[in-house]
């Protein structure tokens, strides 16, 4: 029987690891009964030649993907629709920079061209129902509202550029991503409910022994999403002061829980040095070490939401040298998700504040319940679930 074709598609460029965070298999084609999977960018529509090659710059050979369907414009795009058949799908894995800049050119096109897609539920042209988590107005009212009113604004200039379009499936996690499709005005789209892929339910084992503290590093130096959105934007302005805080800091938490602090690293990129005093440093294994941790140090990083699913006690940290942007989102991020305050790492180092070695579980488990895994949903990771949902798809 002849196959339809998936298509997967981007409008940013991303390394393997981002790809394999939907789609594990990737780049390899995934095995599906209906559909040979295909990967799809328009990075090129989105970013110059030199901001996509400096992003990808300081990438290991082995997380710069390749055997890519390259779009370079709009009209490239439109000969690429008129070629996808009936009973093709278009898995939109991301559009967050199009709809970021308020344009649809690809969303006319799909309603153009009558294609099937199947959206994940978190992009900017659905915020009228984005599972977003809410405000902790009892830690923080001043902050919280803030973010609220943010929100709300972006909201409404969204909907002056926002077109009539419903994809004919659409993929969101937990109890509100459900409850506010219900509400929408989406007729001719098929909800699919699935565990989020931010979580990795197989590293969640009941039979960890949790002896060890994850660190989870950000990179020290640079994101590479600066070099698209801001290359002049630095996450410290004294590394070296940042780092001997770091350490220090870890100096303490070694003592006061008799345990070793083990560095979680992306694969992203690699350090030349160990700057974290000689600690262990693990590469590609940060959901799996923040599950079998007692405890997670951490800043804002996504990998920070396995935390809020495994119930690991976490201490986000701030500090002097870091923006007060930064800053600003390191504590909302341990406000919202974690119900706890965040301190700046001299603090804790001139003890001026007590470490919080504790989660409330019941935060916790509402957020899980609410954004990541809704009840009913069998535990497993988003990238079986999906599987098993595109194979049923007529």
């Amino acid at each position: 029987m002849k196959k339809n074709s998936l298509y997967i598609y981007t409008d940013s460029p991303s390394g393997c690891l981002g790809w394999r965070k939907t789609f594990p298999s990737f780049p390899k084609k995934f095995k599906l009964n209906k559909y040979i999977s295909k990967y799809v960018t328009a990075e090129n529509i989105s970013f110059s030649k030199k901001k996509i090659h400096d992003y990808y710059r300081s990438t290991p050979s082995s997380d710069i993907p390749k055997n890519l369907i390259y779009i370079n414009n709009t009209f490239e795009l439109e000969s690429f629709l008129q070629k996808v058949s009936k009973k093709d799908l278009i898995f939109v894995r991301e559009r967050s920079v199009t709809a970021g800049r308020l344009q649809n050119y690809d969303l006319r096109l799909f309603k153009k061209y009558n294609v099937r897609t199947i959206f994940l539920e978190y992009y900017p042209w659905l915020l009228a129902y984005y599972p977003w988590i809410r405000c902790n107005f009892k830690k923080n009212y001043s902050l919280n509202l803030f973010r609220f009113l943010w929100r709300h604004i972006k909201k409404i200039i969204y909907s002056f550029y926002q077109i009539n379009y419903e994809p004919t499936y659409l993929i969101g996690s937990g109890e509100e991503a459900k409850n506010t499709f219900k509400k929408s005005n989406m007729k001719k789209t098929r909800y699919i409910n699935c565990p989020s892929f931010w979580i990795d339910i197989s590293k969640n084992k009941k039979n960890f022994k949790k002896n060890k503290i994850i660190y989870v590093d950000e990179n020290v130096y640079f994101s590479r999403d600066q070099y698209l959105f801001d290359k002049n934007y630095k996450k410290t302005s004294d590394v070296d002061l940042f780092i001997r805080d770091l350490n220090m800091l870890f100096d303490i938490a070694e003592k006061k829980m008799n345990s070793e602090v083990i560095i979680g690293c992306s694969e992203k990129y690699r350090y030349k040095k160990n700057i974290f005093g000689g600690r262990k440093i693990i590469y590609g294994k940060t959901l799996e070490l923040i599950s079998s941790s007692k405890l997670v140090l951490g800043h804002r990083s996504d990998a920070l939401f396995q935390a809020v699913y495994a119930e690991t006690p976490t201490i986000l940290l701030k500090h002097k040298t870091f923006a007060l942007k930064r800053n600003l989102f390191i504590n909302l991020r341990s406000i919202n998700h974690f119900n706890k305050k965040a301190y700046f790492i001299e603090d804790y180092l001139d003890k001026k504040v007590v470490v919080d070695f504790n989660i409330d579980k019941n935060f916790v488990r509402k957020l899980v319940k609410n954004h990541f895994l809704s009840p009913g949903i069998k535990k497993e990771n988003f990238s079986k679930k999906i599987v098993r949902e595109l194979n049923q798809l007529n």
